[in-house]
């Protein structure tokens, strides 16, 4: 039985290697929807003909610890490219191909795309640094990956197709990896719980202790989306009221769940269950870009052991048991029975030769399995071919309904015949191009030989391994000894007695990755005003054109609105993340600097409509205001139009 001392250990100091391959698979998604955002905005942010030109950005920079492959970037082209980098490290992430280094390649440009635009960064970007930082040393491609999958295929030869069948047999395939103990792990735990707590201990204000909060969030018309549209016109108020209380309860417990050192398994089971859905309900209501995918992707870390068990246990409950027979002549064939064979993790699907004629059941003649593979549903005894088969066989592995349903579409499952009927066809050859016997099983692969210099190499390797990760657990170390720095000096809630300057090396280690610490979600003007904004804003450009009309050149690009000469801030602007931002602080006085850029943008509009008659001759930007309505109302009052800019063509 455990001791105190080793439960405690594995539950603040190690991830399951299926808990780790399943965030990377949910962290490398966020990080592609992020990019497809990003690139969405790629002209207005990203671009020196932008509203954040790169000189302007850095000549402004309140740190010089900033770092950017974008900033070498200037033209659409440019920018591009270096998306396109961005997204073959993450999808390498994603698959887990090199995970070590698409790790790497992923934080770097994380980083670069997040400091290029920093005035316009959120809360969502930083968990999405944090992630990529804290998770740098840990092993994300044990599981779930290619890198697994290849490492399976090298490490075990099979020549029989016996060896494919039988639990002991899948066992040896995919075996379970060493736990892999980090400071790393207790970092992470410490860091969400940490973010949890300190936006509980934020929401101090008024509207959080009177209930109004969820009311007066959802009247923030640059941040709600239509279903929050829906919800702040049509749910009464009591429900609104009671959803503030439930929001700060269930962040709360979050805290808890994530941190009790006691019945682990059914606290974290919570935490995996709860949060989440708590952070789908922000995306569905609100525009916060991808904080919520970013907080989402680190639940799955929590699984234990005993999670894994249970959903393999249900997941071959839910799948049906299929026999799969195929040509154990062909090299080709054979290699790819050996990666179902580790693909099948609910081991759903026995495979077998077709020289086992006694297996084959009633109705399948030998013919038929030397040409063509055959799957037979074990428990109505139904046979697919071809490519059914191939769908079939998908159907049984954890998700793959995902490929096999667009398999049997009209059209593309007639597509799908043509192309297994060419790739069957031409199996011999196919297996010699690669290098496999093509009419007999691959050859084992030669034992390694156990010389004493294989030997002295291998205890090289070690020691060379022993000494990476113990100065990768010191550059954990250092990293949580500046993220607490940052987190005291960061958040009013913390006494002054904790505060302390923070030394020059540690404040680096926090900017250049951008992982900053201030947790104060839906109460952003801590410490003065701890409470849901009650005040919406939005940017308005009266410009003039050359033949007399008046146009807004800004919201015909944030806000999809054609003014100008609005009388009131409209319900949904519809502006993104990137909009969102920019409108909230180009009006500030210290963010003046940024202007000269914002003009050069307004005057390029024709440019972007891409008629002569569009120049403009002047324009005056203003800053939109309106206090929303207090609850039981539903029209915003006091409104006000503010002028921080003007521009005459001389």
């Amino acid at each position: 039985m455990p001791t105190l001392r080793d439960r405690l250990f594995r539950t603040y100091f190690v991830f399951d290697a299926r808990s780790l391959g399943l965030f990377r698979i949910a962290y490398a998604s966020t990080l592609l929807t992020d990019l497809y955002l990003r690139f969405r905005a790629l002209d207005d942010f990203y671009t020196n003909d932008g509203l954040l030109p790169n000189h302007t950005l850095l000549w402004a920079a309140p740190s010089p610890h900033m770092f950017s492959l974008f900033f070498t970037a200037s033209t659409h082209g440019q920018a591009a490219f270096l998306m396109l980098l961005c997204a073959a490290a993450f999808a390498a992430l994603l698959l887990g191909f090199h995970t070590k280094v698409a790790q790497v390649a992923s934080l770097l440009a994380v980083t670069s795309l997040n400091t290029r635009i920093s005035p316009l960064e959120n809360g969502g970007d930083m968990v999405v640094n944090l992630l990529g930082v804290w998770t740098l040393v840990l092993p994300l491609g044990q599981r779930f990956s290619l890198d697994a999958l290849r490492a399976s295929l090298r490490d075990r030869q099979e020549t029989d197709a016996r060896e494919l069948s039988g639990p002991d047999n899948r066992a040896a395939l995919c075996p379970e990896p060493a736990p892999y103990p980090s400071l790393a792990v207790f970092a992470l735990i410490l860091q969400f719980a940490v973010i949890y707590l300190l936006n509980v201990v934020h929401k101090s204000g008024p509207t959080w202790l009177d209930g109004s909060a969820v009311h007066y969030t959802l009247h923030q018309d640059r941040l709600v989306k239509t279903l929050g549209l829906f919800a702040r016109e049509h749910v009464p108020y009591p429900a609104l009221r009671a959803l503030s209380y439930m929001a700060m309860g269930v962040e709360s417990l979050g805290v808890v769940a994530i941190l009790s050192p006691f019945f682990t398994t059914r606290t974290r089971l919570l935490a995996v269950v709860l949060m989440p859905l708590l952070h789908l309900s922000f995306e569905l209501f609100l525009d916060l870009g991808v904080f919520s995918f970013a907080m989402m992707s680190f639940f799955p870390l929590l699984l234990l052991p005993e999670h894994w068990r249970w959903l393999r246990d249900t997941g071959a409950r839910l799948h049906r048991r299929r026999l799969a027979f195929f040509d154990a002549s062909c090299g080709i064939c054979f290699w790819m029975a050996r990666v179902l064979a580790r693909l099948d993790l609910l081991e759903r699907v026995e495979i077998v030769p077709n020289t086992d004629r006694e297996r084959l059941p009633a109705g399948v003649s030998a013919e038929l399995v030397d040409s063509t593979i055959v799957v037979v549903d074990a428990e109505s005894g139904r046979l697919y071919t071809r490519a059914s088969a191939i769908a079939e066989l998908l159907r049984a592995l954890p998700f793959g309904f995902v490929l096999a349903v667009p398999l049997q579409l009209p059209g593309i499952a007639q597509l799908a015949n043509l192309a297994y009927d060419v790739v069957a066809k031409n199996r011999a050859r196919i297996s010699v191009f690669f290098g496999m016997a093509a009419c007999g099983l691959p050859r084992s692969a030669p034992a390694s030989g156990n010389s004493a210099s294989g030997g002295s190499s291998s205890e090289a390797t070690r020691f060379a391994k022993l000494v990476r990760r113990a100065l990768a657990e010191v550059a954990v170390a250092v990293v949580l000894i500046a993220a607490v720095g940052e987190t005291l000096n960061n958040n009013f809630s913390v006494p002054a007695w904790l505060r302390y300057q923070q030394p020059a090396l540690l404040s680096t280690v926090v900017e250049l990755p951008r992982t900053f610490q201030g947790w104060r979600m839906f109460a952003p003007h801590a410490p003065h005003a701890p409470h849901a904004p009650t005040e919406d804003f939005m940017v308005e450009v009266d410009a003039l054109t050359r033949d007399g009309r008046h146009v807004d050149p800004y919201n015909e690009v944030a806000s999809r609105l054609h003014g100008p000469g609005l009388t009131a801030i409209p319900p949904l602007l519809h502006e993104n993340q990137f909009f969102t931002a920019y409108s909230l602080f180009i009006w500030q006085p210290n963010f003046a600097v940024f202007r000269q850029a914002f003009q050069e943008w307004i005057l390029r509009y024709p440019e972007r409509t891409h008629h002569k008659q569009d120049r403009i001759v002047r324009f005056v930007a203003y800053k939109l205001s309106d206090q929303s309505p207090a609850p039981g109302h539903t029209q915003s009052t006091h409104f006000h139009r503010a002028e921080f800019m003007r521009f005459a063509e001389r």
